[in-house]
């Protein structure tokens, strides 16, 4: 049976910079490791947030990237 080890866990940020030439939202990304893997999904929205609140951009999306490591 295979096992899996988490490795690491990253939270993203998208922000929305403007528009392109098809009217398209613009993306950019900000991406912050080292987040403790038992974090809670209110701990990393409150903390989002937070970082938001200090950006020239409105947030468009968050996401929690964990990396895990299958064994077996």
């Amino acid at each position: 049976m295979a096992n899996q080890i988490k490795l690491s866990t990253t939270l993203r940020l998208d922000f929305e910079t403007g528009l392109n030439e098809k009217g398209e939202i613009i993306f950019k990304r900000k991406s912050f490791s080292n987040i403790k893997s038992d974090a809670l999904a209110d701990q990393l929205s409150a903390t989002s947030k937070a970082i938001a609140s200090v950006q020239n951009y409105p947030m468009g999306e968050v996401t929690r990237v964990d990396t895990n490591a299958i064994i077996g």
